[in-house]
């Protein structure tokens, strides 16, 4: 399977997964964590916009400088900061420290891995395989972090188990958890240090010094980052960490119960990329990222509306099962569309226009519940992630990958007589 795959293809796909659960199990007790230590709603949504805002800063550095710095020692140093934050985020209380802390960690919240090396790795694996497998492989790429983060959610659930069994403090196992985050990164950074040369950036007549800008792409790469900053503007309402703070909120659920919802969850979103795969070779990529994630959106409002945790749960988990096919298909998409060169730069600007689009929803949303409007997050960021699948629609439908490029129709032989 996958022989077709780089070595280092094949260590970015180990560090995906050991990542993915890290920010698995992150992104569903960061929000209980915080509420238990006694912050309020608002507070809770004003730290998560500082850990998007920390992604965002983290990944324009990693956009601009990673070509003539070095991919492998960008790995690197990012993976270092995630370790660092794992370990000081449970040592303070004080809500200005986690903050900044927050910030640095690298933190995912929206159960899938977003960080700056997700965009680093997007044009390292566009190298590692052959451009006809491109899209299979980010579908792979999707999948296994999807289902690692699934494992993780299920993990999530641990410190209930060491409460129940030994009686450990729950707060106490919240933060252990953090320090396993560290763990995790510790182990992800030596596997970056095993990276070869071949990760880094494609030779050019012209060597990468300073600062990486796509200036053969910058109209469409501008166009995708802008209308991704939209999407996840409205994503920002309904992340994972959200999601887990809302049910509980709402339906007073435990976290036994959440760890398996969002288990569940992104074990149907992550095979969802699988079927993104069949489903872009019929009807081509654009099609495919606006036709499934519509249907998606809209399934949202059944879980903002639903009077019953039950059906709440249903409508979200059967928006799971479209919700990432649009992923695999834009990251290919994003890929085929620029040249070679340019790919860093295009992977971190439109991750970038994503993650600073994303920054401010959690702390609107926090505003939200703490006012009472409970559901109104979900429902204005299903309007939101609709208006911008039509647009991208508009914007993009007859720009063509070279692998979708119509092929000249053969002249018609005149009828003989």
């Amino acid at each position: 399977m996958l022989s077709w795959l780089s070595p280092d293809g094949r260590l970015i796909l180990l560090t995906t997964t050991l990542r993915s659960f890290a920010v698995g199990f992150i992104s569903v007790l960061l929000g209980l964590y915080l509420a238990e230590t006694g912050f309020d709603a608002g507070k809770v949504g004003a730290l998560l916009a500082a850990v998007l805002a920390g992604n965002t800063l983290a990944t324009t550095v990693t956009s601009l400088l990673a070509d003539s710095f070095g991919r492998r020692k960008s790995f690197i140093a990012l993976s270092c900061l995630t370790i660092l934050g794992g370990i000081l985020f449970p040592l303070t209380d004080s809500f200005p420290l986690l903050m900044v802390i927050g910030g640095l960690a690298g933190f995912g919240l929206g159960g899938k891995d977003r960080a700056a090396q997700s965009a680093l790795e997007q044009p390292v694996l566009s190298q590692a395989a052959p451009a006809t497998k491109r899209t299979a492989l980010f579908a792979y790429y999707n999948m296994i972090g999807g289902l690692a983060a699934g494992v993780g959610a299920l993990f999530s659930s641990f410190p209930v188990v060491l409460d129940k069994a030994f009686g450990i403090e729950i707060l106490d196992t919240f933060k252990a958890m953090f320090f396993v985050y560290a763990g995790i990164g510790l182990a992800v950074t030596l596997i970056y240090t095993r990276l070869s040369s071949a990760v880094e950036a494609t030779p050019t007549d012209k060597p990468a010094r300073g600062i990486t800008w796509p200036r053969q792409s910058k109209a469409i790469v501008f166009k995708l980052s802008a209308l991704g900053a939209m999407d996840s503007f409205g994503g920002g309402f309904m992340l994972q960490t959200f999601l887990a703070y809302w049910f509980t909120v709402r339906f007073d659920l435990s976290l036994e119960s959440l760890a398996g919802v969002f288990f569940a969850a992104n074990l149907l979103s992550s095979f969802s990329s699988l079927i993104a795969v069949y489903i872009a070779k019929r009807i081509g990529l654009i099609n495919t990222m606006v036709f499934t994630h519509i249907p998606s959106n809209l399934l949202v409002l059944g879980v903002a509306f639903s009077p019953y945790a039950w059906l709440a749960i249903v409508f979200l988990l059967l928006r799971e099962c479209s919700s990432q096919m649009d992923v695999p298909t834009r990251q290919s998409y994003t890929m085929a569309v620029v040249p070679a060169e340019e790919r860093t730069a295009a992977a971190g600007m439109t991750t970038l226009g994503r993650q600073g689009g994303q920054m401010m929803a959690p702390y609107i949303a926090g505003q939200l519940v703490a006012s009472s409007f409970l559901s109104a997050p979900l429902v204005i960021g299903s309007v939101i992630k609709v208006a911008y699948d039509l647009l991208v629609y508009a914007q993009f439908r007859n720009i063509k990958p070279p692998e979708e490029a119509e092929r000249p129709v053969a002249a018609k032989e005149p009828r003989k007589p």
